[in-house]
């Protein structure tokens, strides 16, 4: 099965997961980029598209999108990714590093709401969506806060323990399918 990791980062945690991903299953990797990189016009939801891809989705049997949710919200540049090449992808798992925990993840700012998104927009063409909460990192001792969380990037000194146990069971699920 043809696989392509796309990604959108902004501090680099993200990237660090795409770079796993597409590093685990030897697959071809890309960036998104927005046209215009604002932070401010995504909290607005504008868009001014994105930039021609290398790789276009509808060459690959399953697309693996990687991306930050930022308060809850389905970040601009990948719901632009996902609206625009919907009807042309044939299978997307997307994969996300989040500041918010499973615990709370069907809450106001929480990542499940994000996955309800993506799935209603894909339907069965979404086969599935995993958080990898940052609060992972720490030690099961240490308390996450919401300014320590922020400050967080992964790297291969702190990308183990449970979110590595974790990342180790997503690959598996994915070579699966």
């Amino acid at each position: 099965m043809s696989t392509i990791v796309y990604y959108y980062s902004r501090t680099g945690n993200n990237k660090y997961l795409a770079e796993k991903i597409a590093k685990e299953l030897n697959c071809t990797i890309e960036k998104i980029r927005p046209r215009a990189d604002i932070f401010i016009f995504y909290l607005l939801k504008i868009s001014f598209g994105l930039k021609k891809f290398k790789n276009a989705p509808e060459n690959f049997d399953r697309v693996i999108l990687v991306g930050p949710i930022w308060m809850g919200r389905f970040v601009t540049p990948l719901k632009s990714f996902v609206s625009k090449y919907s009807a042309s992808i044939k299978a997307l798992s997307f994969v996300t590093c989040c500041g918010t925990s499973d615990e709370v993840k069907f809450e106001k700012f929480g990542h499940g709401l994000v996955f309800k998104q993506i799935e209603s927009i894909l339907g069965d063409k979404c086969i599935s969506c995993d958080a990898f909460p940052i609060g992972l990192t720490l030690p099961e001792n240490e308390e996450v806060k919401g300014d320590a969380v922020m400050k967080i990037r992964l790297n291969d000194s702190n990308f183990n323990g449970v979110i590595k146990q974790r990342f180790d069971k997503y690959i598996q699920q994915i070579i699966g399918k």
